[in-house]
């Protein structure tokens, strides 16, 4: 069955509406408001859609966007005393999800599996996300085991 682009933009917009009601109903670990959960993963697909990616590859990136969010807001949940500004290392690393994203979108255009293009799109968002993290973690931000030790 051929997945047209308008379907795989519609469940990558589902994917993203979830997370936004999961942190309505759990709260807001991250403490950046309601918009940040909605917008993170459909400037995900708003990129997917202006590269023309081929079909769900929306539906991995918005997947992967979805994922760095909640696994940003576990951790703040985990902590005993959550952190305020924990958000500002996810925010700091959305320029390289938005790169990996992009160039993840221009390869899938050579790729003809359907599942192959759906992991590239998740693996891109994230690797891309990922590295800039590391920057991030190195530089501007403590981020305890991704930061190298220096002295």
């Amino acid at each position: 069955m051929e997945i047209s682009r308008n379907t795989d933009a519609t469940v990558a917009l589902l994917v993203a509406f979830i997370v936004g009601v999961a942190r309505l109903l759990s709260g807001d670990p991250l403490y950046m408001g309601s918009w940040y959960y909605f917008v993170v993963p459909i400037a995900a697909i708003a990129i997917g859609v202006m590269a023309r990616a081929k079909p769900l590859f929306l539906l991995g990136t918005s997947l992967a966007a979805s994922v760095t969010l909640l696994v940003y807001a576990a951790i703040n949940l985990s902590l005993a005393r959550p952190e305020g500004l924990l958000a500002l290392g996810h925010l700091f690393s959305l320029p390289g999800a938005a790169a990996g994203t992009l160039i993840g979108a221009f390869l899938s255009r050579r790729l003809s599996r359907p599942i192959s293009v759906l992991a590239l799109g998740f693996t891109g968002t994230l690797v891309g996300f990922f590295l800039n993290q590391l920057v991030v973690c190195n530089t501007v931000m403590w981020c305890g085991a991704l930061s190298l030790p220096i002295g």
